[in-house]
């Protein structure tokens, strides 16, 4: 996917939930893009917390599995791996079975 289209897929999911990835499924309220920063909210604390979209891009396309895990080798700005995995969980192409 091109970083354009990838782009416009993260503008499709403002003012949407997204769901972790976990048991726990924690919803996170996808509030805003400016710019090359997506800004979500913690529904469970209202925090917000902020995504760099050029680190979002490279973490999707240079994995193939996205989870918390693999987060951790693209995303710098802390403890944001569980929004971001939710984020590219959510536009990635769904596999037909």
């Amino acid at each position: 996917m091109k970083e354009l289209d990838f782009k416009a897929r993260i503008q499709g999911l403002v003012h949407q939930v997204v769901y972790s990835i976990g048991k726990k499924k924690i919803p996170y309220k996808i509030y805003s893009l400016q710019g090359d920063v997506l800004t979500v909210q913690r529904e469970s604390t209202k925090n917000f917390v902020e995504l760099s979209i050029d680190e979002l891009y490279e973490y999707f396309t240079k994995e193939t599995t996205h989870n918390t895990q693999t987060a951790r080798k693209y995303i710098t700005t802390g403890y944001v791996y569980s929004p971001a995995a939710a984020v590219i969980n959510a536009i990635k192409p769904k596999q037909s079975k």
